[in-house]
């Protein structure tokens, strides 16, 4: 064999192995790619159902200094979704939801000099709609601040999806609480079951959605590191409801749907 025949045996290898590893990054592409198409098509027809239903939310939002809001309903529900390009065409990149914790009450809190500022970062911090009127005395010193702060917090998450890894990065904020939580999962794991948990998470309704993020491979991975203590969303207890007819148990839609009919 000469050179030229060894040389072309080597290229021959080289490019087998470039078309393998491309393969196997489009079979991961793809695997993100349904997730996330999943993902959407679930929550935006979740969102459909929740904006007619208007239905109350059961989270009690704790704000630092005055107490525990409640008595909020789920509206304005969205869903909208962003494609990424890798290697040679596009695929759903990641998954936007969000939806209001509203009701029409707007609270008037007052705060002294000391307290001001961080109370006004608080709110900054938690995206909280508010207006506030300083007041000084005589010789044109600030006494204090009244803040109008409106009862309407906004519950987000991001679903972003690594396309060449597998592994879907997602970022929850004001989810039952002013916090921001981050989860890991791989795709094939946010499967029909594990978008409907997220689903029920993310609304406020009974889940299993930390379980599931337990079990995931890469919670394996990183058991030895410490996780970061979470704060539990504080639920508002309300009477139980009636037992759910055979076409409500099927699923979140399902029951959302049905009450949508009997109305």
């Amino acid at each position: 064999m000469g050179l030229l025949d060894d040389l072309k045996k080597q290229a021959d290898a080289l490019k087998a192995q470039d078309v393998d590893r491309t393969e196997s990054m489009r079979a991961t592409a793809v695997a993100v790619d349904h997730a996330l198409r999943r993902s959407f098509l679930y929550l935006n027809d979740l969102g459909k159902q929740l904006n007619v239903v208007q239905m109350p939310s059961p989270f009690a939002f704790e704000l630092p200094t005055v107490g525990k809001i409640e008595g909020l309903i789920i509206k304005d529900f969205f869903c909208d979704f962003r494609s990424k390009h890798f290697i040679d065409k596009d695929y759903y990149g990641e998954v936007q939801v969000g939806y209001r914790c509203w009701s029409e009450n707007v609270l008037t809190v007052k705060k002294g000099p000391d307290e001001m500022e961080k109370f006004r970062d608080i709110l900054w911090q938690s995206n909280i709609e508010h207006k506030s009127e300083q007041f000084r005395n005589e010789r044109k010193v600030i006494t204090h601040e009244v803040f109008k702060v409106k009862c309407d917090f906004r519950v987000q998450a991001k679903i972003d999806g690594d396309h060449e890894s597998g592994k879907l990065k997602i970022v929850t904020k004001n989810v039952g609480d002013f916090t921001v939580d981050l989860f890991n999962l791989l795709a094939p794991e946010m499967n029909d079951v594990g978008v409907e948990e997220f689903a029920k998470f993310f609304i406020g309704r009974p889940n299993k959605w930390v379980e599931t993020v337990k079990r995931s491979a890469l919670s394996a991975r990183t058991a030895t590191i410490p996780p970061r203590p979470r704060t539990e969303p504080q639920y508002v207890v309300q009477a139980a409801a009636p037992e759910p007819s055979a076409e409500e148990k099927r699923g979140l839609l399902g029951s959302l749907k049905s009450l949508i009919r009997k109305e």
